[in-house]
């Protein structure tokens, strides 16, 4: 080791260039090993140490310079210093000569005492030899080697760098905070971005577009008729427009079974949201299918947003605080003056989990659990929905005028109640006027109850409780009422219990499920059970249901249990088998068993071979079936060889638009009648007007990020197209600039706010222009003069837009950024970072104005001195 000392020492003059390479930062202390003696004491040994120059490294974390002693034989290195570096608790007292804390865990405590020659770790004595470490300044110098041995860091030196590597550990509360501050830092970013918003007006035709969804079932083998389903949509009148037909060739076109809608929205408005005519559902207890026009102010999409709440709670000092919600992070906060957070956090419906998590200075995590569910059935504190509806209803007296109403109010966050009535509009006889209330009470987060009553119609009454990865259980009862209206069966009531839980034995998940069900009518009476299980081992899945049925007449009684069995295997990766069996237990034998073979084909084809036998009536079938799919449609055929008879089925669906945009017509496997499609174009904004202007040239297809929903690209320039998207639904669109061609172009705005319109093709006109560049330098002022500074961060604000962009100064000082569209800019240097470092900046802010150019402009000599703080 002292050869390789000596070979440092002798190249103590060695270039910059070399020093960048081995350090960044180091410029002297790395090329230079200085050597003096230094008396040791400690113990009552004497020995001439080197001080030498180390780079120190933590892949991901750190990597500094830090001086180390060398006694010729063994390298100590300073432990304070080497914990503080990854944020481990650490405290030296200069009294005792000891140094201690504790390791990421409170209870993981550690005591160095180099004087009294001993290590207490965990609660364990190490001996410290003279030779093991010795005092230094506020700090112990331990050698190298203890470092395993004490605190399981295995530090690794490499002659050759001069440089003491410490493997990455992922629990090193370091790390962990440089993971939480690259979260916070992505989501401001999101949160940024969202600033620089261009909002899409919502577009309303007379008429326009044009999609079908289609339907084919065709029997070329075997008899029987072919049969289609057609559904066309556009937008009329400003509304959107649907109608739906059905026929076969054994019964030409179903005229009873065409249907229609038309849908205006009023979209935002609390008094009504929507207006339909055609088929229309005023929903509620009393609600039925009617023909007919309904008023409504239903939000128009399902709505996501319950209500918003405050979590707060005390922050010790040096302590952070996150707030996750189904583990994604959706706000931090650090201690301030107050120790207090405040975290505002919107519920949705369904089940969420919220986590706040407490990160203490020196990797201590505490955090808090819970969850809250909010039933879709609840409204929201102070809201009052309606449905008002007037048609015809089909009735057992055939179609009858009818009107129906349905109001819900949001009494609570927890208790919901509703009202609806059905009037007939010219009453017959037996026709009366129906009306009922129903209510929403949740008892506690995880159990709701729900009833309603209507006279001479029916009452119910339900529980449900759910606590997901735990158990889901239901329990309901209703009773039934003479109403020739709803009970053409003459059901006198009903009771239904369910229960879904998984359970864990060893290694082994299973999931069961009991469904049971009492069912009385005016003649006999009948309780069905049904259970089952699932479960997994190895490459083996199985799943077991069992049905039980007994059904009570006056006279008699019929039982039947039925087991059916399903088990498949992953065996190879070409091919799935799978076998079922049912078991009759009233007749003690097997009363069905089946084979089938499912083959993958290509990437989107599927071959399955079955054979299924029917014990009791002797009858064997042979199927075949091939489905496969492409962009266009879905394809479906099947072969079925039963009792020497031969039957072909073949099935397709799909549908077709018109792009109007492109003036093309495009095949698409997914329905598309309801759905919105978005395209995105940039264009060469030439006057800077963001409007696509006549002569401006559309460029090659920008990639954009919508929520749940791929893009493709289409022709020869890659126009990205977004299809199956939910009407009438606010949608943020966030374009990629790295996806543009020329990286000399930058987009105006970087997100769009759409609402988009059913049946059509919404344009999104993304605004294209040059980028302007802009760079300067940030200098240190000091006796010696100036000199330029790295690692400085520089801000440059957008002020129209209220649009941050962050740089970072090269190791002389200099930055460079290219990206900037027109507009007004204030650059600064990073406050937080002056304030860490003692500095102040000297202009405070420079402002400077981009302008729109056909070239782009640079703006140049934008320049910063730090002055230290007195």
């Amino acid at each position: 080791m002292s050869s390789s000392i000596d070979m440092a020492r002798n190249g103590q003059h060695m270039d910059m260039r070399r020093c960048e390479k081995h350090g960044g930062v180091r410029t002297v202390l790395l090329g230079a090993v200085i050597s003096l003696s230094v008396l040791a004491a400690h113990a009552g040994r004497a020995a001439e140490l080197e001080q030498i120059a180390i780079s120190f490294e933590v892949p991901k974390v750190v990597s500094r310079d830090m001086l180390v002693q060398y006694d010729g034989t063994a390298m100590y290195l300073p432990v304070a210093e080497i914990l503080r570096l990854i944020d481990i608790n650490c405290s030296f007292d200069p009294k005792d000569q000891t140094l201690s804390g504790f390791f990421i865990h409170r209870d993981s405590t550690y005591r160095l005492d180099p004087t009294g020659g001993r290590a207490i770790i965990k609660s364990r004595d190490y001996p410290l030899l003279a030779s093991d470490c010795f005092i230094a300044g506020n700090d112990i110098f331990l050698r190298l080697d203890l470092f395993q041995t004490l605190f399981g860091l295995p530090l690794q030196f490499d002659f050759s760098l001069l440089r003491v590597l410490l493997p990455l550990d992922e629990s090193f509360p370091s790390y962990q905070k440089l993971k939480r501050q690259q979260a916070r830092a992505k989501l401001q970013r999101t949160e940024e971005r969202l600033y620089n918003v261009r909002e899409v007006p919502l577009r309303r035709d007379y008429f326009s577009g044009g999609v079908a969804d289609w339907l084919l079932s065709t029997n070329p083998i075997g008899g029987g008729g072919h049969y289609f389903d057609l559904t066309l949509g556009s937008m009329l009148l400003g509304g959107d427009f649907s109608l739906s037909g059905t026929g076969s060739t054994v019964s030409g076109f179903d005229a009873d079974r065409l249907t229609y809608r038309w849908r205006y929205t009023f979209n935002p408005n609390p008094v009504a949201s929507e207006f339909e005519l055609g088929s229309v559902y005023p929903v509620g207890m009393l609600g039925r299918t009617m023909k007919g026009a309904l008023l409504t102010n239903r939000p128009l999409v399902q709505r996501t947003h319950f209500q918003t709440v405050h979590i707060t709670g005390k922050l010790e000092p040096g302590w952070e605080a996150e707030m996750y919600i189904d583990n994604k992070l959706v706000d931090f906060a650090t201690s301030d003056q107050t120790g207090e957070y405040d975290f505002a956090v919107d519920l949705a419906y369904g089940t969420s989990v919220m986590t706040v998590k407490l990160f203490g200075p020196n990797g201590e995590v505490r955090s808090e659990e819970r969850e809250v569910r909010i039933p879709y059935n609840l409204v929201p504190r102070g809201t009052a929905e309606y449905s008002v509806g007037a048609g015809a209803v089909l009735t057992p007296y055939g179609e009858r005028p009818h009107i129906q109403s349905s109001a819900y109010y949001g009494i609570t966050t927890r208790f919901t109640l509703g009202a609806g009535a059905d009037i007939p509009a010219a009453p017959r006889d037996h026709e009366r006027t129906l009306y009922g209330a129903e209510a929403t009470y949740q008892i506690l987060g995880s159990l709701t109850a729900n009833g309603s009553f209507s006279p001479g119609n029916q009452a119910s009454f339900g529980m449900n409780y759910s606590l997901p990865s735990f158990a889901t259980a239901s329990a309901g009862f209703t009773r039934f009422y003479d109403n020739p209206y709803n009970v053409n069966v003459r059901q006198r009531s009903s009771a239904v219990f369910s229960i879904s839980a998984p359970f864990k034995i060893k290694e082994r998940y299973f999931g069961t499920r009991l469904y049971v069900a009492r069912d009385v009518y005016e003649s006999f009476k009948a309780i069905s059970i049904n259970c089952g299980l699932n479960s997994s081992f190895w490459l083996f899945h199985s799943s077991y249901i069992g049905k039980y049925k007994i059904s009570t007449y006056a006279d008699r009684s019929v039982k039947t249990l039925v087991s059916q069995m399903l088990v498949s295997a992953d065996l190879f990766r070409f091919l799935k088998p799978q076998v079922r069996v049912d078991y009759d237990h009233g007749q003690n034998a097997v009363s069905k068993f089946g084979v089938y073979l499912n083959k993958r084909l290509f990437r989107t084809g599927q071959l399955t071979l079955s054979y299924e036998r029917n014990v009791p009536s002797r009858s064997s079938s042979v199927m075949l079936t091939f489905n496969f799919f492409n962009q266009a449609a879905y394809f479906s055929s099947r072969m079925l060889y039963s009792d020497e008879h031969v039957s072909m089925n073949q099935m397709q669906r799909g549908s077709i638009r018109y792009d109007r945009i492109g003036g093309a017509v495009r095949f698409d496997r997914r329905n598309s009648v309801g759905y919105g499609t978005a395209v995105v174009r940039p264009f060469l904004d030439a006057n800077n007007d963001g409007i696509a202007s006549e002569g401006e040239t559309y460029l090659p297809g920008i990639r954009a990020r919508v929520s749940g929903v791929g893009g493709r690209p289409v022709g020869p320039n890659r126009i990205y197209y977004y299809d199956g998207l939910r009407p009438y639904d606010d949608f943020v669109v966030q374009v990629d600039p790295s996806s543009l061609d020329d990286p000399t172009l930058r987009p105006v705005y970087e997100n769009f706010k759409v609402e988009l319109t059913p049946n059509v093709v919404t344009t999104i006109d993304v605004p294209i222009v040059p980028a302007s560049d802009v760079s300067g330098i940030v200098y240190r002022e000091t006796a010696d003069g100036k000199f330029g500074l790295g690692g400085i961060k520089i801000k440059i604000l957008n002020i129209s837009r209220d649009i941050v962009t962050e740089l970072t100064t090269f190791n002389n000082g200099e930055f460079y950024y290219l990206g900037l569209v027109p507009g007004n800019y204030r650059a600064y240097i990073d406050p937080e970072q002056l304030a860490q470092f003692g500095y102040t900046t000297l202009p405070e802010s420079i402002q400077f104005e981009v302008k729109p150019s056909i070239t782009g402009t640079t703006v140049d000599k934008i320049e910063f001195s730090l002055i230290p703080k007195p």
